[in-house]
């Protein structure tokens, strides 16, 4: 389970008074919150049903993959061939099939170089396909820069596969940072980076059929889940990571090696692989002339991604967790970086092991074999079994592959569309980062997403959290802090930390292997929370609605020896949150007092009436500064 910390919730709480609070509501009819009102969801059906499960009749298509490729380091050259096996568990007859081709918008033709003049590069000729075939026979196909249609020769009916096979190239982009290139600042040699990298066929699923909006670079990426086996062939001296499990170590690794790789699978102590001393020696490599292919596979992934350098040190341990059925398992946790950046990285497998454990324990067992943290070009980006982090210092190398660690859960196991709703994997991510911080820290660490929400809320707040990423202006913003600090919110301040993390782990283990939409993630946090929560995802992950809550009037009389207070309260905005009432009263006594959001079901405004044995000297609305209040200058309210 999650610790609750950072919010601590209201009670009804009574400092320096023991008698008993007596409390009268009075209520004025107004008007009928447009907030409280239905979401309007898509409706439930036997694919995806009212609860936010997958339904009896859910499908969702597969894909695995067959890649070689080789590196040409010299020519900096790729060449490749894929065998890509298309299974389609739709109810629907296909006649087409939509690749994406990715690392096309490095192309001059692409959207993303239409729309803003970067990124494009003049003598990138992006990937050229060969000898394209479907079931071994040639079939047309047309290129549309970063996606490709491929007619098929005949329909692929329901419950068939069929059989692509390609040939193809592209010369390695010389423009890094948009989530592959190449990084020669170190003297033993550049680590090469490959993400994004093959053609893999667009999602066709039950809500848009098929996904195939262009990559234009805001938006990540949305694919099938499936096998893969890839061979990487690469020069001898060095040394290859990637999202698949090493099939030949004792090919393309020393016989020393290979005995320290198999000690670091069962060993909690740490392994280094190939140290300092060994990265510039020959005998760390193995013997002979010529390239080297390493092999490797993996199951149930939606991508493949790899790394290669001759600089590579190479550390390993491994860290044990407890499956759904009560088994354990060891995961292999390890870490490949240059030489240079040793003094802040010595410690990064282990961080990997923590964030294993961690994530492991909070939401879902691990489901696949190892975890790898590269040091390369890209500032921090996230696959399966592999993440890619800069990090230029300890701690923002902890946050940063904790962060990227974290999502082989959200989106790698939890398959969201991340071009349409990037927050369903960074916010929901970014928002399980902040208690693993605290818990490999040992403290609470000070995240201040509510002074950055107020502050940023008019930049980018003219458009919802849930908008396409490629359409935002402050995606930083709109697809992690926001949606992580709402959620931080839904579990300390609505729902209560023990009933959310029982929801929120159900909404994983329902969607694991699955893609859900935010519907589904809706309607499971209302199923498995027992509560009605569509004004609170309506209002804050669905609109541009505000809130703020003022005390406008405070009248007191004395009754029998006891203070009778009428406080009346306001909205005056179009979202609305529970009220944290804090009241000092003249004795020096402090109540608290928690009023549930159905506060104003009926009226923008509401008088409350409390019997108290001293005359109150001030009213505080949300005295903690945890709601998402944009005018604190009338939360205030001072009796003279």
């Amino acid at each position: 389970m999650l610790k609750p910390v950072t919010f601590a919730i209201i009670l009804l709480t009574v400092f320096g008074c023991q008698k008993k609070q007596k409390i009268i509501e009075k209520v004025s009819y107004m008007h009928e919150g447009e907030v409280f009102m239905p979401m309007a969801l898509p409706s439930p059906n036997s694919i995806r049903n009212g609860a936010g499960s997958p339904g009896h009749e859910y499908w969702q298509q597969r894909a695995d993959h067959d890649i070689k490729v080789t590196l040409d380091t010299q020519k900096q050259f790729v060449t490749a061939s894929e065998v890509i096996t298309y299974t389609n568990n739709s109810p629907d007859t296909l006649r087409e099939i939509w690749l994406q081709l990715e690392q096309n918008i490095h192309r001059e033709d692409s959207v993303r170089v239409r729309e803003s003049g970067s990124l494009g590069q003049d003598d990138f000729e992006g990937i050229k396909i060969n000898n394209l075939k479907a079931d071994g026979i040639r079939v047309d196909w047309h290129d549309y820069a970063t996606l490709a249609m491929v007619q098929l020769n005949k329909p692929l009916n329901p419950n068939e596969s069929v059989t692509l096979s390609l040939d193809w190239t592209f010369p390695f982009p010389t423009i890094n940072g948009i989530r592959m290139g190449y990084d020669d600042a170190y003297e033993a040699g550049a680590v090469w980076e490959f993400a994004q990298w093959f053609p893999t066929p667009c999602v066709y699923d039950d809500v848009y059929g098929w996904n195939n909006l262009p990559y234009i670079g805001r938006g990540e990426f949305y694919t099938n889940f499936g096998d893969y086996s890839v061979e990487v062939t690469v020069p001898r001296d060095h040394i290859v990571v990637s999202s698949g499990v090493l099939q030949n170590p004792e090919e393309v690794l020393t016989k020393t090696q290979h005995e320290r790789l198999q000690e670091a699978m069962t060993s909690d102590e740490f392994v280094q692989i190939r140290n300092s001393e060994e990265v510039e020696k020959d005998d760390s490599r193995p013997e002979g002339d010529g390239m080297l292919t390493w092999k490797f596979k993996t199951n149930d992934i939606r991508t493949f991604a790899f790394a290669t350098s001759a600089s590579f040190k190479w550390d390993a341990t491994s860290v044990a967790i407890q499956d759904l059925d009560g088994s354990t398992r060891r995961i292999l946790c390890m870490a490949c970086y240059p030489e240079e950046v040793t003094s802040y990285w010595h410690d990064a497998a282990d961080m990997v092991k923590h964030s294993i454990r961690y994530y492991s324990e909070s939401l879902y067992p691990y489901p696949w074999e190892q975890m790898t943290v590269v040091r390369g070009i890209e500032g921090g980006m996230e696959y399966p079994l592999l993440v890619f982090c800069r990090g230029r210092d300890s701690q923002g190398l902890f946050n940063v592959t904790d962060h990227e660690v974290g999502h082989d859960w959200f989106p790698m196991l939890v398959n969201t569309d991340e071009r349409r709703h990037a927050w369903l994997d960074e916010g929901l991510n970014s928002f399980v980062n902040h208690y693993s911080l605290e818990s490999y820290y040992g403290e609470k660490v000070h995240r201040p997403d509510v002074p950055k929400y107020r502050a940023e809320r008019y930049k980018d707040d003219l458009k919802a959290i849930n908008t396409p990423p490629d359409l935002l202006y402050s995606r930083g913003h709109l697809s992690y802090r926001k949606p992580a600090y709402g959620l931080r919110l839904l579990r300390e301040e609505i729902i209560g930390p023990e009933r959310f993390d029982i929801a929120f782990k159900e909404y994983v283990r329902r969607w694991a292997f699955k893609s859900p939409r935010p519907a589904d993630f809706y309607r499971t946090m209302e199923d498995m929370s027992g509560m009605d929560l569509q004004w609170f995802f309506k209002g804050f992950f669905e609109s541009t609605m505000q809130l703020d809550q003022a005390v406008i009037a405070v009248k007191q009389k004395n009754v029998n020896d006891e203070w009778s207070a009428t406080i009346t309260l306001e909205n005056k905005a179009d979202w609305v949150c529970p009220v944290a009432l804090t009241i000092t009263c003249e004795d020096g006594s402090v109540w608290s007092k928690d009023i549930p959001v159905t506060l104003w079901a009926w009226s923008t405004r509401r008088d409350v009436e409390y019997i108290f044995p001293s005359r109150i000297t001030e009213v505080e609305i949300d005295s903690r500064e945890v709601f998402p209040d944009i005018n604190r200058t009338n939360n205030h309210f001072i009796l003279h």
